[in-house]
């Protein structure tokens, strides 16, 4: 038991940097002693959400920082296989923990793993609704212009659709055209998402299930788009301001970078990364504006817009490419593997949905790396036949 504190105390120092040069030598032979070691200690370096994490909790010294860090972030190693304390880690971010998940013999809960394998993550695909309800499918495949008026021809390619750039000028026969407002709507189905760039430069990314609809060429004095589901946003810049409205308020930017989610039933969920927002709630004339790095929620009830200090990565990293899930119910989690690899899970017992777990997953890679770590973690059984997956206690 010594060694393992031991190591946590020198993978702490060296966090800090303030591990002595004898201290590195033996953290050194420790890491090169076998691939595991030396894997999972990179890829724990490398971790920016962790380092930072970690760093906000060394206030005296290594130790007494790491025993802070782990009572916050890794409650309880030694409840690791208890499934009501369970914590699911991808890549694992605790020293202990992940050290017994590499080396210690695993009990395989199911021996269908395998066909986990075939169910592949979401693709790029959506569909593009045009003037009079005409639709055309988008898939990732070789260039396609797309005619999406009688004088504007976009392109799609690599999972996006994109719209030929073109200047807001003052010419009085565009701004006519402009003002009459030509609408498209990209929508995107289960197990689907897609890109979108318009005429400003303005990316949008739309996750699965989600529509926006926008006009072909904005107006000459402002930018206005309509939004279900979730995006995340990359504003250009430009002299006219841009509006994202949903259902329940309506978001205006100020040259920005930002995630909008309508998916949570109680509310909309508005995370800023860069630049600066207002949020207006549909029963309120009153701008509240937000920082980079506060979430806003604009409930539903009463439409009351609340903002808070949060870590935006588990917010926006879906953008990124990755599944990063803090303390979120089995429930939760289930809904947006369901969305995303268009599957349907099931419970043998209502009470499985309230486990919790911390992990971090590839959104790209098959349904098979975090299924299996739930099952490991938690000794769940869980059974995969065609697209259904059944979640079971053992």
């Amino acid at each position: 038991m010594k060694g393992k504190l031991n190591v946590e105390e020198l993978v702490a120092k060296y966090l800090l940097g303030d591990i002595t040069a004898p201290e590195r030598k033996q953290l050194e032979d420790w890491t090169k002693s076998s691939p595991e070691r030396k894997e999972f200690f990179n890829r724990l370096c490398t971790n920016i959400a962790f380092r930072e994490r970690y760093e906000a909790y060394s206030h005296i010294n290594s130790h007494l920082a790491w025993k802070r860090f782990k009572k916050k972030y890794c409650p309880s190693i030694i409840s690791t296989y208890l499934k009501y304390a369970a914590i699911l880690v991808i890549p694992i971010l605790i020293i202990t923990g992940g050290w017994y998940f590499s080396t210690s013999p695993q009990v395989e809960t199911l021996n269908n793993f395998t066909l986990g394998d075939a169910i592949q993550p979401g693709i790029p695909k959506a569909t593009l609704i045009l003037a009079e309800n005409n639709k055309q499918s988008l898939t990732p495949t070789y260039p396609i212009p797309v005619k999406v008026n009688h004088s504007t021809t976009a392109i799609a390619q690599n999972g996006t659709l994109i719209y030929p750039t073109t200047p807001n000028i003052n010419d009085t026969l565009l701004t006519k055209q402009n003002e009459t407002i030509e609408n498209n709507t990209l929508t995107t189905e289960q197990g689907n998402e897609f890109r979108v760039t318009f005429e400003d430069g303005t990316t949008v990314h739309l996750n699965y299930n989600t529509e926006i609809r926008y006009p072909v060429k904005f107006s000459k004095t402002k930018r206005i788009v309509y939004l279900k589901g979730e995006a995340y946003f990359k504003i250009a810049k430009d002299s006219r301001p841009f509006y994202v409205i949903t259902d329940q308020g309506t978001i205006k930017q100020y040259g920005t970078e930002f995630n909008v989610n309508t998916f949570i039933p109680e509310r909309i969920e508005v995370a800023l990364v860069k630049g600066s927002i207002s949020i207006v709630s549909k029963e309120s004339a009153q701008e509240q504006f937000i920082k980079p790095g506060q979430l806003a929620h604009i409930e539903q009830n009463g439409n009351n817009v609340s903002i808070y200090d949060v870590d935006l990565t588990p917010y926006v990293a879906w953008n990124e490419g990755r599944l990063i899930f803090e303390n979120r119910t089995l429930e939760n989690i289930v809904e947006i593997l369901e969305h995303w690899y268009n599957v349907n899970i099931s419970f043998g017992t209502p009470e499985l949905k309230q486990l919790r777990f911390t992990g971090n997953m590839d959104r790209y890679a098959t349904i098979t790396p975090i299924l299996k770590a739930i099952a490991r973690t938690t000794n769940l059984q869980i059974n995969i036949k065609d697209r259904e997956i059944l979640i079971t206690d053992n």
